[in-house]
């Protein structure tokens, strides 16, 4: 019953924007998986790539975007690292780049901008 609910607010919420959702709901993120081709170029530097040289790009791609850029999955962290030790829920998916907004448009912006570095030159 709930998760009908939910999706009736959605499709009034793509319908009329400014509908004003009841206080229990809580509204869910746009997000999108970019998944790491790192089986196929196993030796190629994608993290490096998508972070940039002290989260330089990554930061700029947030900026642009207004999004969320993280890394996530298997080989996302180092081992014994301080950060991730909770063992979050993406632990054990595959290495891919996890984009969150608060709208599917700058979600949209941020695959376009990340793609390209998901892509290896030869």
């Amino acid at each position: 019953l709930l998760f009908e609910r939910g999706d009736l607010i959605k499709s009034i919420l793509k319908r009329k924007p400014h509908y004003v959702t009841p206080p229990d709901y809580i509204r869910e993120k746009p997000k999108r998986k970019l998944y790491i081709p790192i089986k196929e170029y196993p030796n190629y530097n994608f993290i490096g790539l998508v972070i940039g040289p002290r989260g330089i790009t990554q930061k700029a791609m947030e900026k642009e975007s207004g999004a969320k850029i993280v890394i996530r999955g298997r080989g996302s962290s180092k081992e014994g690292s301080k950060n991730r030790t909770d063992g979050g829920p993406d632990d054990d998916d595959q290495l891919h780049v996890l984009i969150a907004a608060d709208t599917e448009k700058q979600v949209e912006i941020a695959v376009k901008l990340v793609m390209p570095l998901l892509q290896p030159m030869e």
